[in-house]
């Protein structure tokens, strides 16, 4: 095949480059016994695990790998991951990746995705501001639509796919280049039915909801202006969801404050904690969303104020308590600290946020 290397030697050669990029994720950057204020597996995905037995089998993942191994060994050391060895494994990485898109199979493979998201994380520990994370999610988004959104052919890309859902949903927000319909995030929860279930599966149907949401009522809005009876549907679908946002937070915040770190084993503690800090945070940041989507169908009510206020003050103080998990324990709260300043109903409020979320950027650096 062009461009790939042929005869014994070279075999030898991708069997030691494989052999050491599998050590450098599996050794000391995936295992359960790493800190969890730098493990990559729990922050970012359990996909990671599996990709040492895949690396020689997709050149666009091999390089992405490389750039992750690289940068956050320089994250972990203390040293800002934006080296000049870095950033040449990153571009070279990058040409590799479009090299592969370019061919309609290697462009629709897990490992093709997965190889993105990799370099996604690789981004967010090389480039603290997050821009190019950004786009490598917007990538993963149309490649996701491309595929079409059928059942996952194993355990890796179902676990892979689990993973994307929350950054593209997030991204979706953001951005008007990812537009998926409701059924197609609905259909990407039900992918994953371990978790569908559970308190996070129903926060993401909740949260999946609301991208697509936006952009019918925002057309409505547009066509109609406020106040208008065509906005009726969408204002009782932003209060359907509401109510059960804040079911789905009743329930995530009894079970952080029933945690009893004492009644789990020691190498799991952290994580749960951690774990359950952010699902919270991230719900309340959801319910937050809905109440300005509310307020901006119905106009500016009291109680949404009010309430988007106390929310706003609680991921304060569950960012203050995911402190301990910085830098990498803790990200997904710094997002939800973005959403508490939206909810925040004063200056005062407003810079309790901007002083937290001026530590967490700090402390990625």
């Amino acid at each position: 095949m062009p461009g790939v290397p042929s005869g014994r030697a070279c075999d030898a050669c991708r069997k030691q480059k494989k052999k050491v990029m599998s050590g450098g994720l599996s050794n000391q950057k995936i295992g359960q016994d790493v800190d969890i204020k730098f493990q990559l597996t729990w922050n970012f995905g359990g996909f990671l695990a599996a990709i040492p037995r895949r690396l020689g089998t997709s050149a666009a993942l091999d390089a992405a790998t490389d750039v992750l191994v690289a940068a956050h060994t320089g994250y972990c050391s203390g040293r800002f991951a934006a080296d000049p060895w870095v950033l040449a494994k990153y571009t070279r990485a990058l040409s590799v990746l479009r090299h592969d898109l370019n061919d309609m199979v290697k462009a629709r493979s897990s490992e093709s995705l997965c190889a993105v998201l990799v370099l996604a994380i690789a981004q967010l520990l090389i480039d603290p501001n997050k821009t190019h994370a950004i786009t490598h999610i917007e990538g993963a988004a149309r490649i996701m639509k491309s595929r079409g959104f059928v059942k996952p052919k194993d355990d890796f890309e179902r676990t892979l796919i689990s993973t994307l859902r929350g950054p593209v949903v997030f991204e979706a927000l953001l951005a008007d280049t990812i537009h998926f319909c409701s059924e197609d995030w609905k259909t990407l929860n039900e992918q994953s039915p371990a978790i569908a279930t559970l308190p996070e599966g129903q926060w993401f149907n909740c949260m999946a909801a609301v991208p697509d949401l936006l952009q019918r009522s925002r057309a409505a809005l547009k066509l109609y202006g406020t106040p208008s009876l065509h906005l009726l549907p969408f204002e009782l679908e932003t209060r359907s969801l509401l109510d059960d946002c804040r079911s789905i937070i009743t329930t995530l915040r009894e079970r952080l404050h029933g945690y009893d770190p004492n009644k789990q084993p020691p190498g799991v503690r952290n994580h749960l904690h951690a774990h359950y800090l952010r699902s919270l945070a991230l719900a309340l940041g959801t319910g937050i969303i809905l109440n300005c989507v509310l307020s901006g169908l119905e106009g500016t009510l009291d109680y949404v104020r009010e309430e988007s206020s106390r929310w706003s003050d609680e991921i304060v103080l569950l960012a203050l308590s995911a402190t301990q998990y910085q830098p990498l324990g803790s990200m997904a709260i710094e997002l939800c600290l973005r959403f508490a300043w939206m909810g925040a109903a004063s200056a005062e409020a407003r810079e309790a946020v901007r002083v937290v979320l001026a530590d967490y950027d700090e402390a990625c650096l």
